[in-house]
């Protein structure tokens, strides 16, 4: 019995455990603390460490390896305020002799080769900058070796910063064939040296700040009528190994970001060239057709869709939290796998992301005090069959049950729901709950089986990583999942991964209505996935959210009441950006709550303001003490 613990240290912090080659549980930081990407360099009390074993069931005293990876440590660069422990931190010794410390590529490429089920493979890590080094090589090594290797005297010698790295796995052994780093350059922001510096720089060029991946990607495929400003031939070279070019950059922000989507296209298209070449490449060199990928870069489906339909391809694997939160999990699993002596050819192939804690419980008398209606208290499949109904009858539903996702993504435990045919304007409700731009498209979840009859694409897609394209017929009825491209971001679901769903998906096709539902995560604006009950009834307020499914009942929200409400004494109102991109929020002291335009407008305009008692944002501000009733 070998148990493992994974640890991230960096931005998007994440906690993971491994026994016996089982990824038990595996937690990121913003979900304790509630702060979007929330992270930090060092050894933390800030760190999920507690929950993430109390999620597997296990305390530290059960734990035989630890495995911890420092993101932004750098030879003789750590210290000041980037010290590699806090000095708070007390959960363990960093000194003990289980503790072990694991390169940044090292890492990403476990947290895709194990989870992936492959005894052989190639893998591929992509992302804007890894371990700094002496001598760019990967490590295992005692945290004790780090930190004097790390805290030595500087050298003369050149820093090495891995950027891209193909390996071999074969035998239970990681064979590095290849490794691209990167080069230092004071204007990061405008310089593109690889995919992901590329992606990251017109992202926020374009939106004017971070985190903005996914907006790119969805801009990039709106149409556009003018002739492009920029295309992928400005940006990369053609052939088989397309090298970035110069000079295209000198472009012009608009403040209507729908009329730089020919700068999107040309980003995305440039973009595909690359993750193709260096796919191609790094499965040239092992000579292994199946290829997992790990790094923040695969988090864009269009790249990974593109990957997969290469020849030389047969399987592609990409893990649920490819960027750096799922760091942990490869810690952890390259922990379980040398701590034993014979190393192990891969491990289980992972389909499910439901590794975080479980929901808190919320009974029908909590749920009444708080004026929610009892629709439905009874056994798992009556309520799987009363939710198929209400969603038929064109209700939008959160769930919020079981085990949390891991991931960036809501597959179903944390997810606002609805069905795309039976819901009204069902993509810009959607969106105007999550107060998202309306050019944003919304996911669609499907049952395995039924994938090949309603998308073109790859065969399964459990954590929503590859675009798929909508069948011609289907677009019609099916218009509220499909971009304007024809695409959608499909979501397969199977009766052992996701049983609920795919109960209620079963129950809607028995009603011999289309079995697909729509689904995007369960928070708002900034705000990390939903964690807790009370967050969750908060949130299922809001007036078009009609019911709340746990794994107790089905429960319908209540009925808007309108109360008049004002600015706290010590709320300062701000805004951000400008145009469509605005952000609104009430701050008092270190709590900041977005709210919608309507209602800070309003607030500016008169002391007090009738407003919507069930709104999430007026909701959150009554919560957070930026607002009061009147």
């Amino acid at each position: 019995m070998t148990v493992a613990l994974g640890i991230h240290c960096g931005h998007e912090s994440s906690c993971a455990v491994v026994q016996n080659g089982v990824l038990l549980a595996a937690i990121q930081q913003e979900r304790i603390s509630r702060r979007k990407y929330d992270g930090q360099e060092a050894l933390s009390n800030r760190l999920p460490i507690r929950e993430t074993l109390a999620a597997a069931g296990l305390t530290l005293d059960d734990v035989d390896v630890i495995v911890s990876s420092f993101q932004a440590a750098g030879p003789s660069g750590v210290g000041l305020q980037r010290p590699l422990v806090s000095t708070s931190f007390d959960i363990f010794d960093p000194f003990d002799e289980r503790h072990r410390v694991v390169s940044h590529h090292l890492a990403h490429a476990a947290s895709a080769l194990y989870p992936s089920g492959f005894s052989e493979a190639t893998v591929l890590v992509s992302d804007s900058a890894g371990t700094s080094s002496r001598d760019g090589a990967d490590f295992y090594i005692p945290f004790g070796e780090f930190y004097r290797t790390y805290y030595s005297d500087a050298s003369t010698s050149k820093i090495f910063t891995e950027m891209r790295s193909m390996y071999a796995f074969r035998q239970g052994q990681f064979e590095l064939l290849e490794r691209a780093f990167s080069e230092p350059h004071n204007q990061p922001d405008v310089f593109v040296q690889s995919e992901a510096s590329l992606y990251d720089n017109v992202a926020r060029f374009l939106f004017r700040k971070e985190h903005t991946h996914g907006q790119l990607m969805a801009l990039a495929a709106l149409p556009f009528d003018a002739p492009a400003r920029l295309t992928a031939d400005d940006i990369v070279t053609k052939g088989p190994r397309p090298r970035l070019r110069n000079g295209w950059q000198l472009l012009e922000a608009t403040t209507d970001i729908t009329k730089s989507a020919d700068i999107a296209h040309a980003t995305q298209e440039a973009f595909n060239r690359l993750v193709v070449s260096h796919a191609a490449q790094a499965v040239e060199l092992s000579g292994i057709p199946d290829l997992c990928c790990a790094g923040g870069i695969f988090l864009n489906l269009s790249g990974n869709t593109a990957i997969s339909a290469l020849p030389q391809v047969r399987a592609l694997y990409v893990p649920s939290c490819p960027h750096d939160a799922g760091i942990s999990v490869g810690a952890a699993y390259l922990g379980w796998a040398r701590t034993l002596s014979n190393l192990p050819a891969g491990s289980t192939k992972v389909t499910s992301d439901f590794l975080g804690r479980a929901a808190e419980p919320i009974t029908p008398e909590e749920a009444a005090a708080q004026n929610y209606a009892v629709s439905a208290v009874s056994a798992t499949a009556d309520l799987s069959r009363q939710a198929a109904h209400v969603l038929l009858d064109g209700a939008v539903l959160v769930r919020y049950a079981g085990r949390a996702e891991f991931g960036p993504r809501a597959l179903g435990n944390r997810s606002i729901l609805c069905h795309p045919v039976a819901c009204h304007d069902a993509k810009s409700k959607l969106n105007g709950i999550k107060k998202r731009q309306p050019w944003r498209p919304v996911a669609p979840m499907v049952r395995i089986e039924d994938l090949d009859t309603y998308f073109i694409g790859p065969g399964e897609a459990p954590f929503m990583n590859y675009d798929f394209t909508v069948r011609e017929q289907y677009r019609a009825v099916l218009k509220e999942i499909v971009h304007d491209d024809g695409s959608a971001r499909a979501q397969t679901v199977t009766a052992d991964d996701n049983p609920v769903i795919h109960e209620i998906l079963t129950h809607i096709a028995e009603s011999g209505q289309i079995p697909i539902l729509i689904n995007t995560s369960l928070n708002g604006p900034a705000q990390p996935i939903i964690e807790s009950a009370q967050d969750a009834l908060a949130f299922s307020r809001h007036p078009d959210i009609g019911f709340l499914l746990t794994e107790g009942g089905l429960f319908a929200s209540p009925v808007p009441r309108k109360i008049p409400v004002r600015r706290a004494d010590a709320t300062v109102m701000a805004v951000f950006g400008a145009a469509e991109n605005a952000q609104y929020v009430l701050s008092s002291g270190n709590t900041t709550v977005p709210v919608g335009r309507d209602l800070f407008v309003a607030l500016l305009e008169q002391e007090s303001v009738l407003t919507d008692s069930t709104a999430a944002d007026v909701v959150e501000c009554l919560r957070a003490g930026v607002l009061t009733e009147a």
